[in-house]
C-alpha cells in the first residue's frame, strides 16, 4: 500500500523549518566561539590599571589618585565602570583624593552572587573601601543610576560620608512618577543581555569598548537594569533621609530624548526630574546643599560640561572645610 506524499506546501515548510533550525544553531555556535575568543582576548590583553581587594569572596577592582583632605568615591551609572569618567577623574584629583572602581561583575571585578540592589551595591562598596584601607572621609560622587546606591550608602554609613555630589542622578521614586519606560527597555533589553555569551547584544550595540563587550559585563548590566526596574521592591519603604549630610545635585537643563515620545512629553519629564532632584537636596538638613541646573547640558554632564562639575566639587569641599574649622574648639 502506497503512503501518500504530504502536500507540496507542507514539504516546503518542513524544509524551510529545518533550514532555519540549522541556521540558528550555526549562528549560535559561531556567536559563542567569537564571544569566547573576545572574552579571552580581554583577559589576556586588557590588563587592569588599579588594584584588587577581596569583597565577600570575590575580587573587586579599584584605582586611586590625588591627595587631599577628602576622598571622592566615584560611582558610575548603568553599565559604566572605572574608565567611564573621562577627564573628571584627573580633574578631581587636583582637589583631593579620588577612587574609581568597578562594581561586581563590571570591568575587571568578579561577579557577586547577590542581587544588584542599591543596598547590596552600597554594602559591597563599603567593604571595598574598608578592605582597601581607603582614607576617610568620603565625598560620594555619582552619575545617573549610581546616585541611588550612593544615596543608600550615605544613609547606611553616615559617619563616613562628608558629602554627596550627584550628577543628574536617578531617584528611587522616578519610576512611579515619570511616564513608563519604553517596552524595549522594560522587556527586550533585559532579555537580550542574557544572550551575552553568544554575542548578540554586543553585535546589536556595536560598542568599540572591549571592556563593555565582555559577556560578564553585559550580563551584569542587565542584572542591574532588572534591579533598577524593580526599585519599588528592592528599596523598600524607607524614605530618603540624609540627615545633616551636605549635598549638591546637578541637573541636566535640556530634556532627554526618550524614544517614542514627543518633545512636549520630554519637557514634561524634565520638570518631574527637576522636582525629584530638588527633593533629594531637601532630604538633607545641612546648610551646605545646592541644586544646580546646568543649562544646555544633557545626561552626561561630566563629559560635556566638566567645568560645572569641578566647580561644584570645589565649592562643596571649600564649604565643608570652612564649617569644619568653625566647629573645632
Amino acid at each position: 500500500m502506497d503512503i501518500p506524499r504530504p502536500p507540496k506546501w507542507k514539504r516546503i515548510l518542513k524544509k524551510a523549518g529545518l533550514a532555519l533550525t540549522v541556521f540558528f544553531v550555526l549562528a549560535a555556535v559561531t556567536g559563542f566561539l567569537v564571544q569566547h575568543h573576545r572574552d579571552f582576548e580581554f583577559r589576556t590583553k586588557h590588563l587592569p590599571t588599579g588594584s584588587f581587594v577581596n569583597v565577600d569572596g570575590h575580587r573587586m577592582h579599584f584605582r586611586q589618585s590625588g591627595e587631599g583632605a577628602f576622598t571622592f568615591v566615584l560611582e558610575a551609572g548603568l553599565g559604566g565602570y572605572s574608565d567611564s569618567w573621562g577627564q573628571l577623574e584627573s580633574a578631581l584629583a587636583r582637589i583631593g583624593r579620588v577612587l574609581v572602581y568597578d562594581r561586581a561583575g563590571l570591568g575587571w571585578s568578579e561577579e557577586s552572587p547577590h542581587p544588584r540592589t542599591a543596598r547590596q551595591i552600597a554594602a559591597e562598596l563599603h567593604q571595598l573601601l574598608e578592605n582597601g584601607h581607603v582614607l576617610k572621609p568620603y565625598i560620594l560622587v555619582a552619575h545617573s543610576s549610581g546616585g541611588i546606591s550612593q544615596v543608600r550608602y550615605a544613609m547606611d554609613y553616615p559617619g563616613e560620608v562628608a558629602g554627596l555630589l550627584l550628577i543628574d542622578p536617578s531617584h528611587k521614586d522616578q519610576l512611579k512618577r515619570l511616564p513608563p519606560p519604553p517596552a524595549v527597555l522594560t522587556y527586550l533589553l533585559p532579555l537580550l543581555t542574557r544572550t551575552a555569551p553568544f554575542g548578540l547584544p554586543q553585535l546589536l550595540a556595536g560598542s568599540p569598548d572591549p571592556v563593555q563587550n565582555q559577556s560578564r559585563h553585559v550580563q551584569t548590566s542587565g542584572a542591574e537594569l532588572r534591579a533598577f526596574l524593580d526599585l519599588a521592591n528592592n528599596w523598600g519603604d524607607r524614605p530618603i533621609n540624609l540627615g545633616h549630610t551636605p549635598i549638591y545635585v546637578l541637573t541636566a537643563g535640556s530634556a532627554q530624548i526618550i524614544p517614542g515620545t514627543s518633545a512636549t512629553e520630554n519637557e514634561a519629564a524634565l520638570v518631574i526630574v527637576k522636582t525629584l532632584h530638588a527633593e533629594l537636596v531637601a532630604s538633607s538638613s545641612s546648610e551646605i546643599r545646592k541644586h544646580v541646573v546646568v543649562e544646555g547640558a544633557m545626561h552626561y554632564i561630566h563629559q560635556t560640561h566638566l567645568a560645572a562639575v569641578v566647580e561644584a566639587a570645589r565649592e562643596m569641599t571649600d564649604r565643608i572645610q570652612v564649617r569644619t574649622r568653625q566647629e573645632r574648639p
